[in-house]
C-alpha cells in the first residue's frame, strides 16, 4: 500500500503542469503577441503568483499545515483548498482575458486604462485566487511528501513528480497545438475547461487518503511553530539560512526565468503562429528537462545534489547563449540546438535544487520548505514580472524585439553564474548545526517577553 502511496504522491504535480503549461504558454501568448495586450501587464499577471509566496502565503501555509490540524489531518486540508481554488479560477482565465480593452495602450498609459477596465481588475482577482491556490497546495504537499517519504527516496520521488509535471506540460501543450490549429476563443476556452477537469481530478486522486488521520508526527514536529514573523527573523539572524535562501533565489531566477518568455520570443522574433510555438518550445526544451530530471534524479544519490546542480547550471549557461545567437540570426535549426542544450542543463539543474530545497529542512519541513518557496516565488516574481517590463522599455526606445529578448536571457545566464559561484558554500550540515541553535533563540526570545 505504501508503494502505491508513493505513486500517487508522484502523480500530484501533474494537474498543476497542465495548468502552469497553458497558463505560461498558450494563454500567455495570446494575450502577447495575439490580442496585443502590453507584456509588462501580462507577466505581472502571471507573476502574481508568485507575488502572494513573497508576501508570505507560502509561509502561513507552512506554518499552518505543521500546528493547525482539520478534522485530524494536517496536510490534506489545505491541499484541497488551494487545489479547487487553483482550478475553478484557472477556467474562468481565457474567457476574462478577451474582455480586456486595453490592448495597445502606451507605457506612459498603462496605470489609467488598468484603474478604469473592469475586465482587468475581474483577470486579477483571477489571478490572485489562482496564486493562492498554487502556493498553499504545492507547499502542503511538499510537506507531506517530506513527511511521508524518507532521504533514501526523497530523490528518486520528487525527481519521479517533477518529471511527470513536466510530461504533462509537453503533452498538453502538444495536443493544445494540435486542437489550436483552427483558433477561436471558444476553443482557448474550451482547453482551460477540459485542463481543468483533468486537472482537478490527477490532483484529488493523487492525495486523498495518503495522509493517516491523527498522525503523531516526530518530535520535531510537535515543537512550537514559528510565525511569519518569526522566520523572517531566523532567516535574518541565521548566516547559513540566508546563505541558502539567496543561493535557491539565483538558480531559480536562472531556472524558470525563460518560462514565459519563449512563446511570445517566437512570435516576435521568429514569426511563429500558436500551434507552431506551442509544439515547438515546450516538447523541445522540456522534453529534455524531462529527460534528464528523471536521469539525474534517480542517481542523485551516486551523482551527488551540488555537482548535479553544477553541471546543469553550465549547459544551462551554455544553452541559452546559444539561443540568443540563433535570435540575432533568426536561425530556427541553431534555435532547436540552443533549446536542447538549454533543457539538458535545466533538467539537471532543477531537480539537483529541488532535492536539496527537500532536504534541508532540519527536522521542520513546513517552515523551511516555506522559507525557501518563499526565496523562490520571489525571484519567478522579479524574473516574470522584470522581462514584461524590460520587454516594453527596450522595444520602446529600440523598436527591436530581439535587443529585448537578449537582455531577458542575459539576466538568466548571469543568476546561473552567481548560482554556480555561490554552491560551494552551501552546507547541509552548516545549516543544520545553526539551525538547532537559531530556531532555539527566536523561541527563547519570545518566551522572554
Amino acid at each position: 500500500m505504501r508503494q502505491f502511496n508513493l505513486v500517487r504522491l508522484a502523480l500530484f504535480q501533474m494537474g498543476f503542469g497542465i495548468m502552469l503549461g497553458f497558463l505560461h504558454v498558450t494563454l500567455n501568448r495570446v494575450m502577447t503577441s495575439d490580442l496585443g495586450i502590453s507584456s509588462t501587464i501580462v507577466f505581472g499577471l502571471i507573476s502574481l503568483k508568485e507575488l502572494l509566496a513573497v508576501l508570505g502565503i507560502k509561509v502561513w501555509a507552512g506554518n499552518m499545515s505543521d500546528k493547525a490540524h482539520v478534522f485530524g489531518y494536517k496536510r490534506s486540508p489545505y491541499i484541497l483548498l488551494g487545489l479547487v481554488s487553483c482550478v475553478a479560477s484557472f477556467m474562468m482565465m481565457p474567457g476574462v482575458a478577451y474582455e480586456v480593452q486595453i490592448a495597445g495602450v502606451e507605457l506612459a498609459r498603462l496605470l489609467p486604462a488598468m484603474i478604469t477596465d473592469v475586465a482587468l481588475f475581474k483577470l486579477v482577482i483571477i489571478f490572485i485566487v489562482f496564486g493562492f491556490g498554487l502556493q498553499v497546495a504545492t507547499t502542503a504537499y511538499y510537506a507531506l511528501l517530506a513527511d511521508y517519504v524518507g532521504d533514501k527516496t526523497l530523490g528518486k520521488v520528487t525527481s519521479a513528480s517533477w518529471a511527470l509535471m513536466v510530461m504533462s506540460t509537453i503533452i498538453f501543450a502538444y495536443t493544445v497545438g494540435n486542437y489550436l490549429e483552427v483558433f477561436t476563443p471558444e476553443r482557448l476556452g474550451n482547453v482551460a475547461f477540459v485542463g481543468g477537469l483533468i486537472a482537478l481530478g490527477i490532483g484529488l486522486f493523487a492525495f486523498l487518503g495518503v495522509e493517516e488521520r491523527h498522525a503523531s508526527g516526530d518530535a520535531a514536529e510537535k515543537e512550537e511553530a514559528l510565525s511569519f514573523g518569526q522566520s523572517l527573523k531566523l532567516l535574518s539572524i541565521s548566516p547559513k539560512t540566508l546563505l541558502f535562501a539567496f543561493y535557491i533565489f539565483t538558480s531559480i531566477y536562472g531556472i524558470f526565468a525563460y518560462e514565459i518568455v519563449m512563446e511570445p520570443f517566437g512570435a516576435d522574433v521568429f514569426d511563429m503562429p500558436v500551434s507552431v510555438t506551442n509544439k515547438l518550445f515546450e516538447p523541445t526544451i522540456k522534453g529534455m528537462m524531462l529527460i534528464f530530471m528523471l536521469g539525474v534524479g534517480f542517481f542523485l544519490h551516486r551523482i551527488g545534489k551540488k555537482r548535479g546542480a553544477l553541471v546543469g547550471n553550465l549547459f544551462a549557461i551554455t544553452g541559452f547563449s546559444v539561443v540568443i545567437v540563433s535570435g540575432f540570426m533568426t536561425d530556427e535549426s541553431l534555435l532547436r540546438t540552443g533549446l536542447v542544450i538549454a533543457g539538458i542543463g535545466l533538467g539537471s539543474s532543477s531537480i539537483s535544487n529541488i532535492t536539496m530545497m527537500m532536504t534541508m529542512t532540519a527536522g521542520r519541513s513546513g517552515i523551511y520548505i516555506g522559507l525557501w518557496g518563499t526565496a523562490q516565488s520571489l525571484a519567478i516574481f522579479l524574473a516574470h514580472s522584470g522581462a514584461g517590463v524590460l520587454r516594453d522599455l527596450v522595444l520602446f526606445f529600440t523598436g527591436n524585439y530581439m535587443w529585448a529578448y537578449a537582455g531577458i536571457f542575459s539576466l538568466e545566464i548571469m543568476a546561473l553564474i552567481i548560482a554556480t559561484a555561490l554552491l560551494p558554500r552551501v552546507s547541509q550540515k552548516e545549516f543544520e548545526e545553526e539551525s538547532r541553535v537559531k530556531v532555539a533563540e527566536v523561541l527563547g526570545n519570545v518566551v522572554e517577553r
